[in-house]
């Protein structure tokens, strides 16, 4: 019986083919991944660490995971991600995974997420957009181009 084996593309090693080596990959012709399961972990903590290196030390990161366990936005829990201010690099919150993504969807603009709170309001006939236009201050009447009460 012949063993298969395979270099990784990154650490350049000769390894042994097998699941336990390299991460499966249904996108390759041979079904596993390039890089052997050790750089692929190297790399992948590197980089998640690396994000916030210069705003948070990895001491309060690891507390931060440990104590949050609600999304700040909505309170779902359960798997939650780092939300960090993509300008300046500051550490925000955990968040679930919808609110995360909608906030980049969203360009981490505020304006442009009270147009799209708006939107949703008059469009589907809330009964809370009236108290919404009458909440001081009135941020709808802002946006619409007039000047704030």
């Amino acid at each position: 019986m012949e063993v298969l084996t395979k270099s990784c593309t990154r650490c350049k090693e000769v390894k042994l083919l097998d699941a336990a080596t390299f991460p499966l990959h249904n996108k390759t012709k041979s079904g596993f991944d390039s890089w052997c399961r050790v750089c692929r972990n190297e790399y992948r903590n590197a980089n998640c660490r690396g994000v916030y290196r210069n705003a948070i030390t990895d001491e309060t990161l690891a507390d931060l995971k440990l104590t949050v366990k609600q999304c700040v936005i909505c309170g779902a829990e359960g798997k939650l991600v780092v939300d960090h201010d993509h300008a300046t690099g500051r550490v925000r919150g955990m968040l679930c995974n919808h609110c995360n993504r909608g906030l980049g969807h969203f360009r981490d603009d505020p304006t442009l997420l009270e147009f799209a709170a708006q939107y949703l309001y008059a469009s589907c006939d809330s009964p809370k957009w009236e108290e919404y236009v009458n909440s001081e201050p009135s941020n709808a009447e802002m946006l619409r181009g007039g000047d704030p009460v």
